[in-house]
């Protein structure tokens, strides 16, 4: 066994940090002298100290350790990796924004007016944070390829955002989607929308809601906003589409 220097040394963390996650209940030290205090780790504490500096390496909060095990190694960088690709897509986003912004004036988004007589969508609902709604649309996906359905357009209809949690839907027009277990539907109600064409793939959305708003010629109404993907058979990549309500 090692004395706590030495093991902060061997495994590349400061006795600080050791003594924090002693504290917090992530680890526990193979002994402690009675009479001095010193604490000492043996050869299973250090492999444990080394998962859980990998872990916070690559972004894994302590709670996230705490709730899973450093044990569960794998589980935890599973799950990360899937929080950075959303942090991607999120940063790429924001790109797409700040483009929009720079060439305001020099490049216009291309928009239209449209005059729908409303439809019903019918699908997988999130309540939740931004970050779960992938999942449902893989859900979808998933249930219109073992259905055999032939879907050349789908939807994400925003219902509610506040502060950070989403009530969302990806879904298709009901009638496509009958017999998919567990979905939720909403009405779109008939009405006027302006539509615009999003740039970049699904990272370019939050631009083309921006650039909506900013539009001066345009007053919004309150009824359901939503994206709507084009994908025609034999068609690689969707035609995204930003519909917002307007009067």
């Amino acid at each position: 066994m090692l004395s706590i220097g030495k093991t902060a040394h061997l495994v590349g963390l400061t006795a600080k940090a050791i003594k924090h996650y002693e504290e917090i209940g992530l680890i526990e030290p193979a002994y402690v002298s009675p009479e001095s205090g010193y604490r000492f780790y043996s050869q299973k504490e250090q492999q444990q100290l080394v998962r859980i500096r990998t872990l916070r390496k690559f972004g894994v909060s302590l709670s996230d350790i705490l709730r899973e095990g450093d044990e569960q190694m794998e589980r935890l960088l599973m799950n990360r990796k899937r929080e950075i690709v959303n942090e991607i897509n999120e940063l790429q986003g924001k790109m797409e924004g700040i483009d929009q912004l720079l060439s305001k004036g020099e490049k216009e988004m291309e928009t239209r007016i449209e005059v729908s007589e409303g439809f019903t969508v019918k699908g997988y609902e999130v309540m939740g944070p931004v970050s779960a709604i992938p999942a449902e649309w893989d859900r979808l996906i998933k249930e219109i390829n073992e259905n055999d359905v032939a879907a050349e357009e789908s939807f994400g209809v925003c219902l509610k955002m506040e502060n950070d949690i989403i009530h969302y839907i990806a879904g298709l027009k009901s009638e496509l989607a009958e017999g998919f277990p567990d979905t939720k539907e909403v009405v779109i109600p008939a009405g006027k929308f302006i539509v615009a064409k999003v740039e970049g793939g699904i990272p370019g959305i939050p631009a083309a809601y921006d650039y909506i708003i900013q539009m001066d010629d345009i007053k919004l109404r309150d009824c359901y906003d939503f994206e709507r993907y084009v994908h025609p058979a034999g068609v690689s990549e969707d035609d995204i589409e930003i519909w917002m309500p307007i009067e």
